[in-house]
Parts: structure tokens; sequence; C-alpha cells
């Protein structure tokens, strides 16, 4: 009885970490990666300020403060619809991004001028 517990206490605790927003992007290759000059602040405050697109939920971990992971969910927190997903890290020199995104509004938040 208590192995079977275990078990599907385990089941349960893989499929609550799968289903979450921020792992359904994990299996999927990213739509792009960028290198910006631009500090990870300033594109993050691009991207949360992005017309036409709902508030993004913002993630960071106390361990980590030079990476962000930014994400909008479509269809409204509790359904944990995730519409697309960037993540900001930190580079020698300005900011790497990683993109789930298609939109070309986010492409200006990370766009090298310089090109």
């Amino acid at each position: 009885m208590r192995t079977l517990i275990t078990v599907l206490f385990a089941a349960v605790a893989y499929a609550a970490q799968a289903a979450g927003p921020i792992s359904k992007f994990d299996n999927r290759d990213p739509v792009g990666e960028y290198d910006t000059d631009l500090p990870l602040e300033d594109v993050e405050r691009c991207l949360i300020d992005m017309e036409g697109w709902l508030a993004p939920n913002v993630y960071r971990q106390p361990d980590r403060p030079n990476r962000v992971t930014i994400i909008w969910i479509s269809g409204g927190v509790s359904a944990g619809l995730s519409a697309a997903r960037i993540d900001l890290s930190k580079a020698t020199k300005g900011t790497h991004v990683v993109s789930w995104m298609t939109a070309k509004q986010a492409l200006r938040c990370f766009a090298d001028e310089s090109r």
C-alpha cells in the first residue's frame, strides 16, 4: 500500500510539473536566439510594455539573478495556456535572448540597431 501511494504521488508530481506554463516549451525548439548590446533590464521592460499583448508573467529565481523567463498566458492564468515564452540572460556584453515568440513587435525589443 505504501509503495502504491508513493508511485501515485510521484506520478501526480510529474504530471503537474509537465503541465506548467514554463515547461510547455522545454521540448520545443526556440524560434530564435539573439544577442543584443542592450542591458537585460531594458529588454525586459520593453517586452513587458509591448503593445497588443496581455501583461506577461515574469519569473526570477533568487539563486539566478542574471536570468529572467517571461511567459504570456492566453485563456487566463487558471487555464495555464502559454502563448509565448522568452528567456533572457545577461551576457558578457548585453543580453542573450532565447525566444519562442514569432511576433515581430518582440524583435524590436532586442534587435541590434547597429546592423
